[in-house]
């Protein structure tokens, strides 16, 4: 009885062991994955990017019970995800996950970081997103009517708007004034062409030494994802 007892010990003496080689930190990568989930999603600010990583099911530390993540966009931001016990394809699994949007079309890396005994471990994945095109395209002025013969401003917003989300940041959209016959009036101080995080274009308009009086059109334009031209078009007046 005595023997038996003595062998019972050392099996779970054994078995405790195995346990804690399983998750130590010369082994822990092997356990440790990180993937993503749904790549390349549109850069507008709404859809998102999952970032998860993942353990076994039997995967236990009183070290750290979350996964810290780094995100390298242009300005580096740093996140936090407790690892929690959840079901994937039918199968239980420990996971962290994180979720990431942006606002532009192109690749970034995010690195997972788990501490264990002391011992940081990292992975990392790349993530992509692709660009947001304008659904519609609005152009605006703050006032209907400019000086001829003047340096007086008026400012012309192009604004690019999707039914989802913004557009991708530094979105192209051009703007041009004429006149009824078609010729170029005006002049744009610092002209702008790429739109700011809220997909708006802001331009500076004057007549400068044009003498010109009477209607004026603002046209701005864009490509839409179908790659076609998409427009929109303002009237103003040059008067006194």
């Amino acid at each position: 009885m005595k023997f038996n007892t003595i062998i019972i010990l050392l099996l779970i003496f054994i078995s405790s062991c195995e346990n804690e080689d399983d998750f130590n930190p010369s082994t822990l990568a092997e356990n440790f994955n990180l993937r993503i989930e749904n790549d390349n999603p549109p850069a507008d600010m709404i859809s998102e990017i999952a970032v998860i990583a993942e353990f076994p099911v039997n995967f236990n530390t009183e070290d750290d019970s979350k996964v810290d993540f780094l995100i390298f966009k242009e300005e580096r931001e740093e996140m936090s995800s407790d690892i929690v016990l959840t079901e994937d394809n039918g199968n239980n699994v420990k996971q962290a996950e994180l979720l990431v949007s942006y606002n532009r079309d192109t690749p970034i890396i995010v690195e997972g970081t788990i501490s264990i005994n002391g011992t940081v471990i990292s992975k990392e994945v790349e993530i992509t997103f692709s660009k947001a095109y304008p659904d519609s395209i609005n152009v605006k002025s703050s006032s209907l009517t400019i000086t001829p013969n003047s340096f007086e401003e008026i400012e012309i917003t192009t604004e690019l708007l999707r039914n989802i989300g913004n557009v991708s940041l530094n979105t192209i959209a051009e703007t041009r004034v004429v006149d009824t016959n078609g010729t170029t009036r005006g002049i744009f101080n610092n002209y702008q062409n790429r739109t700011d995080s809220n997909g708006k274009i802001i331009n500076k308009l004057t007549m400068g030494n044009d003498t010109y009086e009477g209607m004026l059109f603002v046209i701005s334009s864009v490509i839409n994802e179908e790659n076609e031209i998409k427009t929109d078009t303002l009237t103003i007046y040059s008067q006194n």
